[in-house]
């Protein structure tokens, strides 16, 4: 097994080696607590498939008629930004752990609303609960991902939710052919709960403990999420927090950047002396042998910058102030962007209706298998970015989900204005084509789905993220919103091909959007990336 060293610098301690798989595991291990809640997630927007499919002009049980239908598959779309825009300011007071188990209230409830529903009122009360405690997550899961890591396993801690996201999707779309509806949302009712008893055992994030003044927290903290190691091993990295946060928060906690670094004297505990170092992101990247620095912006640049500022940090006026700055303006015009992209590149919009596509396209009853095969391609999508993302690289990833799902989509597009426009040539219908297209158009729409979403996590600045994560998400979920509920519009007045050429052009245009403006941050430090959008 290989070890890694924490490397003090000058320190008399000198060096302490642990084995690697220690250091990574614990980072792992919080991190679960995330891939939780996007299970929960996943699992909420997915189970709308299976819900109309099941009730749309139903003969037993409750039925909904199509327009019904196209409010059910889109209504909890458009109240997810409500979570969202709340859940930017709720992770900055209460946290990111705490928020993150607050969150799974909304979710049990509306399980067991959709379990035991009575009318279709109860079906859309449970589904605008589930739409605003899904935008309610977004920031809490991003924002924990993002600050519980280190820079070299940020890249592939953040895409792994994309693996449990497509898992969680094919595991619905499963229940929804093995067993029925009702019985479908009271398992997922025991999900929360699970949720909650593990993220009570999570630590919460170093600098939002700091951010609070709460300085002994944030370093146990630390050394649980570094391998349970003691605070001598993880001092140098403690002190780029604390630099960190005094330059974004404009405290006066004693640290320098020059010469040795006194780390704090609070009562009961004696100060601790390291040595001087330029700050890396507040996360050492213990991947680099001997010199670590892979930014030429120390924090004394950051602070110079920021002492020019009011001091009052904390003032919401002052957080908002922030949000018309370059380094939070810039990402906001790269993140939101790419959710338009992945929302309007055609499997969101056609996604609740999958079922309904399906059959247009000849399938008949094999159909809702369909959509489990979908679902095998786009977990087999998730894994690929996992597994790709550290070596390949985000944006390179994006241009190949984009051409990909461009091209499955002028395929549809040609197969259907051939085929399935009136008066075409039905007598030629191959219904395997456009089967072929969605799953594989479902396999590229799950090579991007969390790329937007890893973005989200890193280019924000700190003192801005929570609520630029918060915004950014609720704009995702009105780009889904308009996507899912203007689909079976477009397709009785464009049909079929002209809904795909749309699509398809979109993803041409997302294309060289990504290719021109959509820089590269996969090894970054946040400070760098942060830098880089100061410029």
């Amino acid at each position: 097994m290989t070890r890694q060293e924490f490397d003090l610098g000058n320190s008399k301690k000198g060096s302490f080696a642990f084995s690697s798989f220690r250091i990574k595991l614990p980072q792992i291990l919080a991190n679960v607590a995330a891939n939780l809640l996007v299970l929960d997630l996943c699992m909420a927007i997915a189970f709308t498939t299976v819900l109309i499919a099941a009730t749309l002009d139903a003969k037993e049980d409750l039925s909904i008629n199509e327009n019904q239908a196209s409010w059910l598959g889109s209504i909890a779309f458009i109240c997810q930004p409500i979570g969202s825009l709340i859940s930017g300011l709720i992770v900055e007071f209460f946290g990111r752990k705490w928020s993150m188990i607050l969150v799974n209230i909304p979710f049990l409830a509306g399980w067991l609303l959709y379990c035991f529903s009575t009318s279709i009122t109860t079906l859309f009360t449970a589904n605008i609960i589930l739409g605003m405690g899904i935008g309610f997550m977004e920031a809490p899961i991003m924002t924990y991902l993002g600050e519980t890591c280190q820079p070299h396993l940020r890249a592939l801690i953040t895409s792994f939710p994309g693996i449990t996201c497509q898992i969680s999707v094919f595991v619905v779309f499963l229940m929804g052919n093995i067993t029925d509806w009702r019985t479908a949302a009271g398992m997922n009712a025991a999900l929360p709960i699970i949720t909650v008893l593990y993220t009570l055992m999570m630590p919460e994030t170093p600098i939002w403990l700091l951010s609070r003044g709460r300085y002994e927290d944030a370093e146990k903290a630390l050394c649980w999420l570094r391998g349970w190691v003691t605070p001598d091993v993880v001092s140098e990295e403690f002190n780029q927090l604390v630099m960190y946060s005094n330059a974004v928060n404009k405290t006066n906690f004693p640290v320098t950047t020059v010469g040795p670094v006194t780390s704090r004297t609070q009562e009961g505990r004696s100060p601790r002396i390291t040595e001087g170092y330029e700050n890396k992101g507040f996360e050492l990247d213990s991947t680099a042998t001997g010199d670590v620095q892979q930014s030429k912006a120390t924090m004394s640049d950051y602070q110079s910058e920021l002492r020019d500022d009011d001091n009052s940090a904390h003032c919401s006026l002052d957080r908002w102030k922030e949000m018309l700055k370059p380094q939070t303006l810039r990402p906001l015009g790269i993140v939101n962007p790419c959710f338009f992209l992945l929302h309007w590149g055609g499997l969101s919009s056609i996604k609740p209706y999958l079922v309904h596509v399906l059959q247009n396209f000849g399938l008949g009853e094999a159909a809702s298998w369909t959509t489990v095969g979908s679902g095998v391609t786009s977990v087999a999508g998730g894994v690929c970015l996992f597994v790709l993302v550290h070596w390949v690289g985000k944006r390179k990833l994006s241009l190949v989900a984009l051409a990909g799902s461009a091209a499955c989509c002028l395929v549809i597009t040609i197969y259907s204005y051939i085929v399935l426009r009136p008066g075409g040539a039905t007598d030629q219908a191959v219904p395997w084509v456009p089967l072929t297209m969605v799953v594989m158009l479902a396999f590229f729409n799950s090579l991007f789905f969390y790329i937007p979403w890893n973005w989200l996590s890193e280019i924000f600045p700190f003192r801005t993220r929570g609520i630029s994560s918060g915004f950014s998400a609720a704009m995702c979920y009105v780009f889904l919103f308009a996507a899912s509920k203007t689909y079976l519009d477009m397709e009785q007045n464009l049909q079929i091909y002209g809904s795909f050429l749309i699509f398809t052009a979109i993803n041409v245009l997302g294309f060289f959007f990504v290719y021109w403006r959509v820089p590269d941050t996969e090894g970054k430090t946040l400070v760098e990336i942060e830098a880089y959008f100061s410029r």
